[in-house]
């Protein structure tokens, strides 16, 4: 056996001598997968990144059950069920799926509608995106739909069987503009629904937010969102908000502004960049190093209260850098191979530079110009001070962020900023079973453990020395349900139009 990096703690997987199959083959699932409820399925010789620890167990035997791993084990020593789908890993890497603790299903109101049903704009529908990169969940912070039972109807039909998919964990009806009427009975309603969390906005009043904070507090509801205007940090974390939905929801912490005023979302922006460029000077060559220097105590500390209190953060790092392409680099944006899954009309929008963001940056080109230097350097702060990170993406095609290809440029970006492959890989699978454990008291993924989810990646190479190796998965297992990588490839195939 060899390990990279042994813990002190790595776990020792059992041998199970024999699984007895007793359930009668049925029809072929309905995704045109080659197996069948109840049967078993064995990875044989692979190399386990089991995430107990920064370890890789060699040439082992997975038995899969349905949705469930049921046994872990050496290969050749482990006995495969007679029946068993063999799936010969030879000597390629198998890893838990990945989550997506930042998406959203469908945005088919606004400035950003692009529903997820419509073939005009999604040529492959995002579920099928998700999968053919190895996310096995997701977790919806806001459908924005016209009556946010979206993100439930999927759930439900991906468990069903009438989809193919991820799994789903969801916010609900929105804590968006004050004033809500009702906080705290907007926070009943979420829970008679059967959301999983509420999702906490900007443009909330004090009022309000205390109000929904103490009825979920009551309610034992998870709690996430963005920093309130009006409360900044120390009022949320005085609330007890579970998690911050983006590292950039702390940039404003750096900056002074009047925040007992309650204001329309279209009036804050002009009072927000006024107080950006009160504090930079702009006419420095080196005002943002200056910044940095100025400011690493403050940094220092706000990461050290997260961490303190328990408070998990969204990276979403990739929206900063989305923007920067877009604003400084569109070509370089409109090259990438995967924006073939968006809509052309959006991609020609950028390509005449009138895309929503690009447009927002006129006039604040340097504001913009540092965005992404600064929700790096944040971001490499939290990392240091041990706060809880979560992989998220904010997966929105109507701002240039393709699902499921989003979550590796997330994990490039960490890697990028300090973090080892399994650091980085630790807030997709770990953390983010963490938090959903919170969420639903039932966090059974994000390693590979026997009882846990069946959600695995098989890849070729050793992703703790390479992380780009996820982004071309042999194959995807999501709750327990195989697909090779032409079934992948079939999946994400764009039908050409009829002629």
């Amino acid at each position: 056996m060899k390990t990279n990096k042994p813990h002190p703690q790595q776990r020792e997987y059992s041998v199970v001598s024999l699984i007895v199959i007793s359930a009668i083959l049925i029809s072929i699932w309905t995704s045109g997968c080659n197996q069948n409820s109840g049967q078993t399925i064995a990875f044989t010789n692979v190399n386990l990144i089991p995430m107990t620890s920064e370890t890789v167990v060699e040439n082992q035997t997975v038995l899969v059950r349905d949705s469930k791993i049921v046994a872990i084990g050496a290969s050749g020593r482990l006995k495969i069920p007679a029946g068993a789908q063999v799936i010969d890993g030879k000597g390629a890497y198998l890893m838990p799926g990945l989550a997506d603790m930042h998406a959203h299903t469908r945005i088919s109101t606004g400035q950003w509608a692009q529903p997820w049903e419509d073939p005009n704009i999604w040529p492959v529908h995002p579920l099928k995106l998700y999968l053919a990169n190895g996310v096995t969940t997701i977790r919806d912070l806001n459908a924005m739909d016209e009556t946010g039972t979206y993100p439930l109807q999927l759930r439900d039909e991906i468990q069903e069987g009438k989809r193919v998919g991820p799994m789903i964990y969801t916010s609900g009806e929105k804590f968006d503009v004050s004033p809500l009427g009702d906080p705290a009975g907007l926070v009943r309603q979420n829970r008679e629904k059967g959301y999983d969390l509420i999702k906490i906005y900007a443009y909330l009043s004090g009022s309000d937010f205390q109000a929904a904070m103490k009825e979920a507090k009551r309610l034992g509801i998870y709690t996430a969102g963005h920093i309130p205007y009006s409360v900044g940090l120390e009022g949320v974390l005085s609330a007890g908000m579970d998690e911050i939905a983006h590292v950039e929801e702390l940039d404003w912490e750096f900056f002074e502004f009047d925040r007992s005023r309650q204001l329309q979302p279209d009036e804050w922006f002009p009072i927000l960049i006024h107080a950006v460029l009160q504090e930079l000077d702009m006419s420095s060559s080196n005002y943002f190093a200056d910044f940095e220097w100025e400011n690493q105590s403050t940094l220092e500390k706000i990461a050290n209260q997260l961490r303190t209190t328990g408070v998990s953060v969204c990276t979403t790092v990739d929206v900063a850098e989305v923007l920067w392409m877009k604003q400084f680099h569109p070509d370089a944006f409109l090259s990438r191979p995967e924006n073939k899954f968006l809509d052309p009309k959006y991609l020609e929008t950028v390509r005449r530079g009138k895309e929503y963001q690009q447009l927002e940056c006129r006039g604040i080109e340097d504001i913009c110009a540092i965005k992404y230097d600064f929700d790096r350097w944040i971001l490499r702060g939290l990392h240091a001070a041990g706060v809880q990170l979560l992989l998220g993406t904010d997966a929105l095609g109507g701002i240039g962020i393709v699902p499921g290809f989003s979550v590796h440029d997330e994990l490039r970006i960490l890697v990028e900023n300090g973090f080892t492959p399994y650091e980085a890989l630790l807030t997709g699978t770990v953390n983010a079973a963490r938090v959903v454990e919170r969420m639903t008291g039932e966090g059974n993924f994000g390693t590979i453990e026997i009882g846990n989810r069946a959600d695995l990646i098989l890849v070729s190479g050793n992703p703790l020395e390479d992380i780009s190796t996820i982004r071309m998965p042999l194959g995807v297992m999501a709750s327990g349900k195989w697909y090779s990588d032409e079934q992948l490839s079939e999946l994400i195939k764009i039908s050409e139009p009829p002629q």
